[in-house]
């Protein structure tokens, strides 16, 4: 009887309907393995206590169920690519982590299910567009406590067994400007000291994690930059500014319509200097008159003094002040734009 009851059961497994197809990503092999488990361990039940006559329903109910489970779950175990994959990420950007062996990991999936040989080395923007990272392939991610592969562009992510782990970083910076590497969880002060176990993010209308703007940054040297910005560091403490440091959504179409800002950072004190060097090197290479670029350097070095001076009255910019500031740099690197413009036409 216990034959017929089993055998109820892996005949009820092969009803479902084709688990061990490939699928596009590990997300969706891994939801189809949890509904092949249940799937089968169902069917299994009701054949096997069909199978089982009036006396024994329970028992075939049981071990038909346990049957099917088993074998509905193995036909649903993820390809070769997914045995392979650093992780994966879903729909919404997130990342989520395997337990895959270090030396047997090649890959993962983007969000659009589609399979990319090699790490993750960079991050998803406002517009769900992959920005490649300038930083090295050996800084681009991190393994957790568990094993698991993190990129560092990431502020949190699933476990494997689906549990969200929130504002967690590549490691920080200690009170002395000394990058302490290591998987950590917390987030930085106004004055850049580390608040150990406090994440860094919310949650959104959506019930989607959105990691919060940082009061300031780290530079390469170990100084601390005040003033809001938007990243993350690699694993070897190199802030990677992302293109949502905007502080509204003005700005925001300014960055990223304006190709006179293509490639420049995006807070205030990194894109003041990138532009000083921007004029600079004009006036170099005689794109920009002596007088224009002179000019040019004074209206920005008015833009720095204003915004210390904000910040010595306020201690911290407000949002208005940082985006009227921000709005003074568009305008600023706009005319020097036309002005180079200007004398390519008039050569």
């Amino acid at each position: 009887m216990r034959k017929h009851l089993l055998a109820a059961g892996i005949a009820a497994a092969a009803l479902i309907p084709s688990f061990a197809a490939a699928q596009t990503t590990c997300e969706q092999q891994h939801n189809q393995r949890i509904v092949g488990t249940v799937g089968g361990g169902l069917l299994g039940a009701l054949l096997g206590s069909a199978v089982a006559g009036h006396g024994d329903k329970t028992t075939g109910a049981v071990i038909g169920g346990v049957g099917g489970a088993v074998i509905g779950n193995q036909m649903a175990k993820p390809n070769a690519d997914c045995a392979h994959a650093y992780g994966y990420y879903d729909t919404n950007g997130a990342w989520h982590a395997t337990a895959v062996e270090r030396a047997s990991a090649q890959g993962y999936y983007d969000r659009n299910g589609n399979w990319v040989a090699g790490a993750p080395n960079g991050y998803y923007d406002s517009q769900n567009r992959w920005i490649a990272a300038n930083t090295s392939a050996s800084a681009s991610g991190y393994y957790d406590n568990q094993n698991r592969w993190v990129p560092a562009s990431a502020n949190g992510y699933y476990d494997t067994d689906g549990n969200w782990v929130g504002g967690v970083a590549s490691g920080y910076y200690d009170g002395q400007g000394r990058w302490v590497a290591g998987p950590t969880t917390g987030r930085y002060d106004s004055s850049g000291r580390w608040m150990s176990g406090q994440p860094s993010g919310h949650r959104d209308a959506r019930g989607v994690w959105v990691a919060d703007a940082e009061p300031g940054y780290y530079d390469t040297n170990g100084r601390w930059r005040a003033g809001q910005a938007v990243g993350y560091y690699d694993t070897q403490g190199r802030w990677i500014a992302t293109a949502q440091s905007a502080s509204n959504q003005a700005y925001n179409t300014s960055y990223q319509n304006g190709s006179n800002w293509a490639g420049a950072p995006t807070d205030f004190h990194a894109r003041a200097a990138w532009l000083d060097q921007r004029i600079r090197t004009s006036l170099d290479d005689g794109s920009l008159s002596h007088t224009d670029g002179k000019r040019a350097l004074r209206s920005l070095n008015d833009i720095r003094r204003e915004e210390q001076r904000l910040r010595r009255y306020n201690g911290q910019l407000t949002q208005r002040d940082d985006a009227r500031l921000q709005a003074k740099l568009d305008n600023l690197g706009a005319n020097v734009r036309l002005t180079r413009q200007t004398s390519y036409r008039n050569d």
